[in-house]
């Protein structure tokens, strides 16, 4: 007995591993090699699971062999799913796993083909037990730009997913009115001191969107800092240590059949004046409000001021900010996020006096 369980507790992780296959389909002009992910709550019949395809950058191109893919690891979620994540997340209390294609552009090729998109989606619908209403696209930079130019070359193809999420892109968009007739959700993710794919390359795609009048408003996680190179830690970061909600999350809450989403009103309360002799506010964002679902998150942070100030439990409604002890202006960030896991910020400025305040 105990042989067999210590065998059990060995073999774990290669049980995991070995829902990592590469694959290969052909295509119209050749072989296309890709990894197939499938997380450990996948079965052949029964629920059907979420997918993501992801397309690589520009450093990850190969033939396609078993050998080239492992190139794909690098980066992005292929990274994750090496280092033995499962790809299971829990949103509104239901854990699932996803099922990931990926494939590996041919080195001959500048940019990603459609076909590579589309042979992913036929493999998939003919081979795997999918939820063909939760199929996600996604990639960094040249695949960010892939994403970009499959959806909006046609509404057809647009239509084809329930949400899509470019990593640092480069000026890759087409007709981003086919996006926006499909009311197709979007998890854009960027930096402000990108110097390979400049900023405005996805802020235009956005607007390019928003200007056709799409009523899927789409999201946009931009960083201040951390360049071309967010892709490495910060985009599909499967915890919390860059953004909230994250990718993963966002992805669970969308699906085809639903209504396009309309986004939570943030309400963090009015700006306050406190006496550096308390050096403590207590926050109230319970006036904020989902207008078609419910709020199921608040995340506060502190975004400028003084170095001081400590936010206790900043992950719900009524926070507490303590250590406001030197004179300035504090300003704290209120995050409402609702439950298609999108979300809208408000400010709060707390300036702090010495001596008494005067209501």
């Amino acid at each position: 007995m105990r042989i067999a369980l210590f065998l059990a507790i060995a073999l774990f992780p290669f049980i995991l591993s070995a829902q990592r296959t590469p694959e290969s389909v052909d295509g119209p002009r050749g072989k296309i090699g890709f990894y197939q992910f499938l997380p450990p709550d996948y079965t052949p019949k029964g629920e059907k699971k979420p997918m993501i395809i992801f397309l690589h950058g520009i450093g990850e191109k190969g033939t396609g062999s078993p050998q080239d893919l492992d190139k794909i690891n690098c980066c992005g979620i292929p990274k994750y799913i090496w280092r033995g994540h499962t790809m299971q997340f829990t949103w509104n209390g239901k854990t699932e796993g996803f099922v990931v294609l990926y494939p590996q552009l041919y080195s001959r090729y500048g940019t990603w083909e459609n076909y590579y998109i589309d042979a992913m989606l036929k493999y998939a619908y003919e081979n795997l037990n999918i939820d063909t209403n939760r199929i996600f696209l996604t990639g960094l930079s040249l695949g960010g730009g892939g994403t970009w130019v499959y959806t909006s070359s046609s509404l057809t193809n647009a239509k084809k997913f329930a949400g899509i999420a470019p990593v640092v892109s480069p000026c890759f968009m087409g007709n981003g009115c086919n996006i926006a007739k499909a009311d197709l959700p979007v998890y854009a993710v960027h930096a402000l001191d990108d110097d390979k794919a400049s900023p405005n390359c996805t802020i235009n795609a956005i607007k390019s969107i928003v200007d056709c009048g799409t009523k899927a408003i789409p999201n946009l996680v931009m960083f201040d800092n951390g360049a071309h190179y967010v892709w490495v830690k910060r985009a599909y970061d499967t915890a919390y240590n860059y953004f909230n909600p994250n990718i993963y999350e966002w992805m669970l809450a969308q699906n085809r059949t639903l209504k396009p989403n309309v986004k939570p009103v943030a309400k963090a309360g009015k700006d306050v004046t406190i006496s550096s002799a308390s050096g403590t506010v207590s926050f109230d964002a319970s006036a904020s409000y989902d207008p078609d679902g419910k709020v199921v998150r608040y995340v506060w942070q502190k975004v400028s001021g003084p170095p001081y100030g400590i936010l206790t439990d900043d992950v719900t409604a009524k926070p507490t900010a303590t250590g406001l002890t030197f004179p300035g202006v504090y300003t704290f960030q209120l995050r409402v996020i609702d439950d298609r896991a999108e979300w809208t910020n408000d400010l709060i400025k707390v300036t702090v006096v010495d001596g008494n305040v005067i209501n």
